[in-house]
């Protein structure tokens, strides 16, 4: 990471720490001695600074906890966080009798000079609590996903990013549909969780000018749309559980939220003199929010996902708003002394009050922290981290399936020719 010379211009002590010496490091080569000696522990001294002005920053940003009040900006439309609190303390309940359903899917690519082969396979877990610890569980369609693979072979000769998001695609459909099924057969189902967003991401595929990608990026449309429909009339509540993001947000939001909020000699004075906005850029949400909160503790919530609504203003996928009539809003909860927090997203009716999607949001926060605070070094929900291990491709199972296509195709004389830089003879 390189910091320019005009990045953190503030009277803080930690903040004057750029090195002279490291000008042009970037477009420069070194002898390795030189990198040994030198400019690793430039690099190092460079790191060691930038962190003692991020902790001086969240000292600030505690100290001014209650000045950071966002009530009377909350109702503008386009203000995007939307409670009046920074951070708040959330208590857990007790779960007991509550089915969690997670979901989860695996893939794995052969690439070759002519063809592609994946192997998608998806799981999901349902887990009835008799205890905040213990539970009953049910595998779907069974304990591996020995009856939920999907095999293709992607003949067309198109570029890695095509093949890339078509096998996203089917994989997430698969999920999808998988869960569909799922909550159609199970009566009973109170939460699901989704490894990862709980809105269909790229939105850019659906201006794909490939056909194919066109027509699967619709099909997954339609069954996210009936997932959404069937979750709303039998009253669950879809969770996307993300666990590793680099977006920033809500850090921007916040950042925003301070000049909104004209900070003065007399008013969040500490953020003028540390130059605040310049910091900001160095902080992504997890970095951010894994040094502001503490365990039960969430964020704010935040409109998130605002590129439906791009598109549904530009009226070019008229459908949009009928397969998302839909407010998506995120929050960071730390379920975990020694883990980051997660992000959490969940979607309201588009007619809501703040208030309920602020009571939701605790509502989440409160069944998710008894199912994630196990481990204290790892804070995921339970249901998530064992659909994430039964849905993992075997290196066995990719074996028994690869092995035995090859044998059919060597059969009529066809070898595979591998990739180049996969078969180097040394």
């Amino acid at each position: 990471m390189t910091i320019e010379n005009n990045s953190l211009k503030s009277n803080s002590k930690h903040t004057n720490y750029l090195l002279k010496e490291k000008e042009n490091l970037s477009y420069t080569s070194f002898t390795k001695e030189q990198i040994l000696l030198k400019y690793l522990k430039a690099i190092a001294n460079e790191y060691i600074e930038l962190e003692k002005v991020k902790t001086e920053f969240i000292e600030i940003i505690i100290k001014n906890l209650d000045d950071l009040d966002f009530s009377g900006l909350i109702n503008y439309s386009k203000y995007y966080i939307k409670e009046s609190f920074l951070k708040q303390q959330v208590k857990s309940s007790n779960i007991r009798g509550l089915n969690v359903v997670s979901v989860d899917g695996s893939s794995v690519v052969k690439k070759f000079m002519n063809v592609d082969f994946s192997f998608l396979k998806a799981i999901a877990v349902k887990y009835l609590f008799y205890k905040n610890h213990s539970a009953n569980i049910t595998y779907f369609p069974d304990l591996n996903g020995f009856n939920n693979y999907t095999v293709q072979g992607n003949y067309l000769n198109r570029d890695d990013t095509a093949i890339e998001a078509k096998i996203s695609m089917d994989m997430k459909f698969m999920e999808i549909n998988l869960l569909n099924n799922m909550i159609n057969r199970y009566t009973d189902i109170d939460i699901v969780i989704i490894d990862g967003s709980i809105v269909i991401m790229p939105i850019n595929l659906l201006f794909s000018k490939d056909p194919e990608i066109s027509k699967n990026y619709d099909l997954l449309l339609k069954e996210y749309h009936n997932l959404y429909l069937t979750c709303k009339e039998k009253g669950i509540i879809l969770i996307g559980s993300i666990k590793d993001t680099r977006t920033s947000a809500l850090t921007h939001l916040l950042s925003e939220s301070i000049q909104l909020l004209l900070p003065n000699k007399s008013n969040l004075n500490d953020f003028i003199k540390i130059n605040y906005r310049d910091i900001m850029n160095y902080f992504s949400d997890l970095d951010l929010f894994n040094r502001l909160l503490k365990k039960a503790e969430r964020s704010c919530i935040f409109n998130c996902k605002r590129e439906i609504d791009k598109i549904r203003d530009t009226g070019i996928k008229k459908e949009i708003p009928y397969y998302f009539p839909l407010s998506f809003y995120a929050f960071y909860l730390k379920t975990a002394f020694y883990d980051t927090p997660c992000r959490i997203e969940f979607f309201m009716n588009e007619k809501h009050s703040l208030k309920k999607a602020s009571e939701k949001a605790d509502l989440i926060s409160s069944i998710l922290l008894p199912i994630s605070s196990l481990n204290e070094h790892y804070g995921l929900p339970i249901p998530q981290i064992e659909a994430h291990r039964r849905a993992v491709f075997k290196k066995s199972e990719i074996n028994l399936l690869f092995n035995n296509l090859t044998r059919t195709l060597n059969k009529y004389g066809i070898s595979l020719l591998g990739k180049r830089r996969n078969r180097r003879p040394f």
